[in-house]
């Protein structure tokens, strides 16, 4: 049987090794997108280990999202697709409970989202630009203390803006950092009374409103730094929350 597996020495935990040696085949393509691995009784074989050893490792593929076990079936290469990916980093960093986590999501929009805001300037079509009007105008109209509503209007605001640059990696890359919004806010808000609040509101749509102005013009430059101004204000609004 002609194969890119071969039986292993026992220097590393066993099912390790063949987990290693399953995805280098898959990564090379010797299996492509539903094809079905060798049987169990054949991976035993070609590998030289127990049952029990291969359903070990199929199973650590099967969590990564690498393979499918189907039952009285077989194990088969999973289909991957932009949304399981993003499933994957939004878990990390959903379960991940850490402040420094909040400060590292603040510092990537502030590394990409200036990029991705004069961008949008130079590709926005006059239908995108109706809906971040429109945006602007639903944020304008949420009660101040509907933080969670608003939270929902600024995820849509940003979320246009990387759909106006028309590049498909851009949208895909900021999706796990946006579904995540939620959660930085939440650390923001969390000592914070209801004064403070309708303050914040009020800049935010402030900056909402030049970014989209800019944009509106199509000017990178002063798209650019008016992003970068409103995530260095969120950024000190979390600063402070931590006092």
């Amino acid at each position: 049987m002609d194969t890119p597996f071969r039986k292993i020495g026992s220097d590393k935990l066993l099912s390790g090794k063949i987990e290693e040696s399953i995805e280098l085949a898959i990564r090379r393509r010797d299996y492509k997108a539903g094809e079905k691995l060798p049987t169990e009784g054949q991976l035993c074989d070609l590998f030289g280990v127990s049952r029990t050893v291969v359903r070990e490792a199929l199973r650590k593929l099967s969590a990564r999202g690498l393979v499918v076990i189907k039952q009285g079936s077989g194990a088969y290469v999973n289909e991957l697709s932009s949304e399981s990916a993003i499933d994957s980093i939004n878990l990390f960093l959903e379960l991940t409970d850490d402040g420094s986590l909040i400060f590292d999501i603040i510092r990537a929009r502030q590394l990409f989202e200036p990029e991705i805001a004069g961008l949008a300037a130079l590709n926005r079509t006059v239908a995108e630009l109706e809906e971040l009007a429109e945006n602007l105008e639903a944020l304008k109209a949420s009660p101040p203390e509907d933080i969670d509503g608003q939270t929902i209007i600024d995820i849509r605001f940003h979320s246009l803006i990387a759909s106006a640059t028309h590049n498909n990696v851009v949208a895909l890359l900021m999706r796990p950092i946006f579904d995540n919004m939620p959660k930085v806010k939440r650390s923001i808000y969390a000592k914070n009374n209801l004064g403070y609040l309708t303050h914040d509101i009020s800049k935010v749509l402030k900056f909402h409103e030049e970014i989209f102005e800019a944009i509106k013009k199509a000017d990178p430059r002063e798209a650019s730094h008016a992003m970068l101004a409103h995530l260095k204000a969120t950024e000190k609004n979390f600063k402070d929350s931590l006092e």
